[in-house]
């Protein structure tokens, strides 16, 4: 495919949005919910996963641009409606390319969705990629966006690529998400202990901690005795499309009270 066919589609909408949930332990609630491109819908009716082609837009700067200004309008936008027909407190967790946050005038970009979107900064979470390394630049609009305006921010798939323990005392993260790989290979005794080490890290550091890939009951059940902030995956709720999150979220999110 080429740039101007893959810039076609981003601008026409034909990547669908999907949002998986993050359950709060304890708590049995579930606020939080990440939104990603999921499907691709080609002209003549045709579709394709989306991961398909995002390998492809990272390599290239000018489309990681168009796609990544497109997916946070949209996502942004999706997260205002459910949060209207819902009457609930919806936090919207992105996942966002250190290319992308960089850029000059992100952080004016990024407060001006939210207004034009009516979304609450401190509803926004933005996931750093492991895929590519911060600028300097990036550090500051990120750590800008967080101290002045209340966006939260978590290192994804802590140890993996570029998500290494350096950033955490560059970046004011709230948290870390542990890579899925973690939650694959409970109840290894080697991964457990190194689980428990990062959790004991984060208790110091005051981070939260979200763990991803969660399948089984003994997966959950393992996080929810480490008192791990946030977890998700299948066995809590697998990615859905927008309209299907929306029943999701009226059964488990904590609703606005009513004066």
């Amino acid at each position: 495919m080429t740039r101007s066919f893959i810039s076609e589609l981003i601008l026409n909408n034909a990547f669908e949005l999907y949002g998986q949930p993050k359950w709060t332990f304890g708590k049995n609630t579930c606020n939080t919910y990440e939104v990603f491109a999921e499907v691709v819908h080609l002209p003549g009716g045709a579709a394709i996963p989306a991961s398909l082609l995002l390998e492809l837009i990272e390599r290239d700067e000018d489309l990681t641009l168009t796609f990544s200004q497109w997916f946070l309008k949209s996502a942004i936008l999706s997260a205002a409606e459910l949060s209207a027909k819902t009457n609930s407190h919806v936090t919207l967790s992105v996942n966002l390319l250190p290319q992308f946050a960089s850029q000059e005038n992100f952080v004016a970009q990024v407060l001006s969705l939210i207004e034009s979107a009516g979304f609450s900064a401190k509803k926004l979470q933005f996931e750093l990629s492991e895929a590519q390394n911060l600028s300097a630049r990036g550090i500051e609009n990120l750590n800008v966006l967080h101290d002045e305006h209340g966006v939260g921010l978590y290192l994804a798939n802590f140890g993996k690529g570029h998500s290494n323990i350096n950033l955490l005392s560059e970046v004011h993260f709230d948290g870390i998400e542990l890579d899925r790989s973690f939650s694959a290979k409970i109840p290894d005794d080697q991964t457990v202990r190194l689980i428990c080490a990062i959790q004991n890290m984060a208790d110091t550091l005051n981070l939260h901690v979200c763990a991803k890939g969660i399948e089984t009951p003994e997966q959950f059940e393992f996080f929810d005795d480490l008192n791990v902030f946030k977890g998700q995956g299948y066995i809590i709720g697998k990615p859905m499309p927008m309209e299907e999150l929306l029943e999701y979220i009226n059964l488990y999110a904590v609703h606005v009270q009513e004066d």
